[in-house]
């Protein structure tokens, strides 16, 4: 019966995977290089451990069918079984119900073909069960209340003023606003500066320099990801680690009060048979926790490169709006066409630049080995499995591997333990 409450759990874990795992695109922002590979690579990897999951489930319950009609041939009566999912985490608990197979109770009957499926109850449109996270979870429930970077252009009335009787400013116009930010040292830094960035950039863009504009072209880049909500993700994964070494823990000890109750050929072979899935859960749980913690190094790496932009933004600002001053000041006086202003402009822009790109190339090599996916070591030879962390199929069955479930070799210890 145990074996059958770990099938249901391990279907919630794919479904629960399956939700937490889902990292919105936009969230690994728009760096060239390094936010397509970053999104491509965690959903390959992402998409192996749903398949493992899937694994487990079916093993589960071949356990179950067959060890639940072994008991009920040789009870030689039908069997009612209620069930009692009480091995589950916190952040998986809410998944459980919706886990293929969850029900009150199992049944199976004498000369059956295992358990019988829960009688079918039709369901309206809508009538499915639906996820409900309960109050306090605030790490699950932050999955429901994301808000991603985003940037808006707006045309709003150009209008002329003076604040001082005398010089006339100029406000309105065709602007970039900047919502959503992760509320960190970046997003400060272009909430602060941005009338100045893209006042430079609209400069840049008329002189026709063909010069990488540093808010447009780089830090914007950089602002559009969301490494909060992706650590926050991955780290969730980590409960479906914790959730495989709890059930192999479970499995583990009554595969030996098992042996103290049972003897013989067919309780040897299945004894056989549990451990190898124990391992293979063991494997399970090492490939979860490593796609979590790589999650987490991404959105690490992420937090590095905006720090890194924001401490040469806050570092450099002072430069950019004095060359900015001094070219309005130039173009603005007399004898501008001789002067050349925006050489000094340009010097200083291209310097700037340079800090960023040469931040950015650091954390690109950082990055690249980040949920790196290893290939099959040759897809021409016979396929023995993927390397790595590519899906974890399960052992290859052995010759008698079956041989557990031939119910007439099971035979009741003389010496069990009272019960």
């Amino acid at each position: 019966m145990e074996r059958y409450e770990d099938a249901v759990t391990y279907s919630a874990v794919r479904r629960y995977v399956g939700d937490v795992g889902a990292i919105p695109v936009a969230a690994w922002g728009t760096l060239e290089g390094i936010s397509d590979k970053l999104n491509r690579d965690w959903a390959t990897a992402l998409g192996s451990r749903l398949s493992e999951a899937n694994i487990a489930r079916d093993e589960m319950e071949r356990i179950a069918d067959g060890l639940m009609q072994i008991a009920a041939d040789y009870e030689g009566t039908e069997l009612d079984v209620a069930t009692n999912f009480d091995v589950f985490n916190r952040d998986l608990g809410p998944y459980l119900p919706l886990g293929d197979g969850y029900g009150s109770s199992v049944r199976v009957r004498p000369g059956g073909a295992g358990i019988l499926s829960q009688p079918y109850e039709r369901q309206l449109p809508g009538d499915e069960p639906v996820l409900v996270i309960p109050e306090g979870n605030d790490r699950l429930g932050a999955t429901r209340s994301e808000r991603l970077p985003r940037t808006r252009v707006v045309e709003e009335p150009l209008t002329i003023g003076s604040t001082d009787g005398n010089n006339l400013g100029f406000s309105g116009g065709r602007t970039t606003y900047y919502e959503n930010g992760e509320g960190d040292q970046l997003d400060t830094f272009i909430h602060e500066h941005r009338d100045t960035l893209l006042q430079l950039e609209a400069i840049l863009i008329e002189l026709g320099t063909g010069q990488r504009l540093p808010l447009s072209d780089l830090m914007v880049h950089a602002w559009r990801s969301a490494p909060k909500v992706i650590w926050n993700r991955a780290d969730l994964v980590h409960s479906a680690a914790g959730t495989y070494a709890e059930l192999r823990a479970e499995m583990d000890g009554e595969l030996k009060n098992l042996k103290l109750y049972w003897e013989g050929s067919a309780s040897q072979a299945f004894s056989q048979y549990a451990e190898r899935a124990s391992a293979y859960l063991l494997q399970l749980e090492t490939q979860t926790r490593w796609l979590a913690e790589e999650g987490k190094k991404a959105a690490s790496m992420l937090e590095g490169l905006r720090n890194a932009y924001a401490g040469l933004g806050y570092q450099h600002i002072g430069k950019l709006i004095e060359a900015l001053n001094g070219y309005i000041e130039s173009v603005n006086g007399l004898f501008s066409s001789c002067s050349n202003p925006e050489a000094a402009l340009l010097a200083v822009v291209k310097d700037f630049v340079t800090f960023l790109l040469d931040a950015e190339r650091r954390h690109v090599e950082a990055m690249s080995d980040l949920i790196k996916i290893d290939e099959q070591e040759r897809k021409e030879r016979p396929d023995l499995g993927t390397r790595s962390h590519n899906t974890t199929p399960f052992p290859q069955a052995e010759v008698g591997a079956n041989a557990w479930l031939d119910g007439g070799k099971w035979t009741p210890r003389p010496d069990r333990p009272a019960a």
